[in-house]
């Protein structure tokens, strides 16, 4: 997994990512709380010695001392000087317990001891200090004094006094590591429930998943715009209106209009966007002069006319049962060259109404009536429908939701269709993050061919279908398969793109 992938998982999954960092960090800021505040007081004791004379007595009694003073440091955590503090300050305490809270450290070619008391209490801490310090100076005192005069006095330079802040525990040092900690646990687990996502997000786990090429890419709807493109828009403009404009022309390559004359739109699943798809393709085409017939053909859902105005319930249902002609059922809309056959009243057998004699002559009806007709179906896993319409149309669009559908939901899909010997054309990304789109618009160099369109079926070989063949339309070929004007035409269809 490359660096930008992971960069992409993490922008991705950034609410993940902020609320574990959140809560990590709420952990250790509560951890941090609970802990009691341990102060430390520290008192310097100076060793000095009685010598005088000339610069060699004063230089061998500075030695002596400094071989001394390693001695008065072990002394001043053992027994004979810890016990009189004890008592003095009536500690619930031995002297081993005492021990572990002191520090006496010796700075390097010095005569100083600095003792270190620590204490939940300041006021305590400066006195244990203080009397620990006072205690030595006895104790070495009566030590050194013991066969004549003690050639070695201790005086208390720098008395302990009550510290203000405590020095366990470090707040801002803690705080920092909990910082970065929170940070780090958000961005691994962004990562890791990335990595076991199997959700088809981009171009590249297409290329990984299937040899079907991606058709388009179209952007998810800004917040507050409508799910469709409006349909007395003349020229809707933007990245949705520009990506549905690229997968006409790629279709238009493949035989649209010609050859191509039924296309089928599906989803693996529900909720993936295959109906919006549809018509929005189909309002594409209305704008570019084509006589465009819509037909929901999801008989089972719950009807609606999606914002077309439409006058009546009665549509393909009604004409599969044989209460009326399907001419007189199809309903005009705003969008000149756009017309809706609605799925009609829900029937008690959809699945033998569109597998029927009807439903085939239908297609080949309106087929020679209008220069495209699509056909919105239901999802290929959760029916049969889709399969039984994949068979008698000229080609189908496979439309996979971004961050939707799972891999195995759409590997399953494409395998149905192909048990029924229905290929798909290729695959329109749908609801594409805009701020990733970028990445989107172009397949990895894998999956494209010299001379094709990028990212269009005429780069992977696919084609149309016409009862239960398929052809290869190429760039430069006319979907008759004589080369006539061909170089011509790509150039005039790209433009007009």
């Amino acid at each position: 997994m490359t660096i930008q992938r992971r960069f992409a998982l993490v922008q991705e999954r950034w609410r993940t990512a902020l609320l574990t960092s959140l809560l990590v960090l709420a952990a250790a800021a509560a951890a941090i709380w609970v802990q009691t505040p341990v102060y430390q007081a520290s008192a310097s004791v100076f060793v000095r010695t009685g010598a005088s004379g000339d610069v060699f007595d004063r230089t061998e009694a500075s030695d002596y001392a400094v071989q001394r003073i390693t001695t008065y440091a072990d002394l001043a955590t053992s027994p004979l000087v810890l016990d009189p503090v004890i008592e003095a300050l009536d500690l619930h305490t031995d002297a081993d317990s005492l021990a572990s809270v002191l520090t006496v450290q010796i700075p390097e070619d010095s005569l100083l001891l600095t003792i270190s008391a620590e204490d939940t209490d300041p006021e305590q801490a400066a006195r244990i200090a203080n009397l620990v310090a006072a205690s030595l100076r006895t104790e070495v005192s009566g030590l050194e004094s013991a066969s004549g005069p003690s050639p070695i006095h201790l005086t208390t330079v720098a008395p302990a006094l009550p510290p203000e802040h405590p020095a366990r525990p470090d707040l801002p040092l803690l705080l920092g590591l909990a910082l970065l900690a929170a940070v780090a646990a958000g961005i691994a687990v962004a990562l890791v429930r990335g990595t076991f996502d199997d959700r088809v997000r981009d171009a590249q786990d297409l290329t990984a998943l299937t040899e079907r090429p991606l058709l388009a890419s179209i952007p998810e709807a800004r917040s507050g715009e409508p799910p469709f493109l409006p349909l007395e828009d003349v020229a809707p403009q933007g990245r949705r209106a520009e990506a549905l404009r690229g997968l006409r022309t790629t279709l238009r390559h493949l035989g649209l209009g010609t050859e191509l004359r039924t296309l089928l739109v599906t989803s693996a699943v529900h909720g993936e966007g295959a109906t919006s798809t549809a018509l929005d393709l189909a309002s594409t085409l209305a704008r570019e002069r084509h006589r465009t017939l819509l037909i929901d053909a999801d008989l089972r859902g719950t009807w609606t006319d999606h914002g077309l105005g439409l006058g009546h319930r009665d549509g393909l249902s009604t004409a599969l049962r044989g209460g009326a002609a399907w001419t007189t059922l199809v309903q005009p809309t705003a969008l000149e060259g756009l017309s809706v056959l609605a799925g009609g009243p829900r029937p008690q057998n959809p699945g033998a109404l569109l597998d029927s004699l009807r439903m085939t002559t239908l297609l080949r009806d309106a087929a020679d009536r209008y220069d495209i007709v699509l056909i919105d179906a239901p999802p290929v896993l959760a029916l049969s429908d889709s399969t039984t319409l994949a068979q008698q149309v000229s080609g189908t669009l496979l439309v996979a939701g971004s961050g939707r559908v799972r891999s195995v939901q759409l590997s399953l899909a494409l395998r149905k269709l192909q048990l029924v010997d229905a290929d798909a054309l290729g695959i329109v990304l749908n609801r594409v993050p805009r701020g990733d789109l970028e990445t989107y618009y172009e397949l990895p160099p894998e999956a494209t061919t010299a001379g094709a369109v990028p990212g269009s079926a005429v780069a992977a070989g696919a084609g149309p279908r016409t009862g239960r063949r398929r052809r290869t339309v190429t760039a430069g070929t006319d979907p008759k398969g004589t080369s006539s004007g061909s170089a011509r035409h790509a150039s005039t269809t790209r433009s007009e793109a």
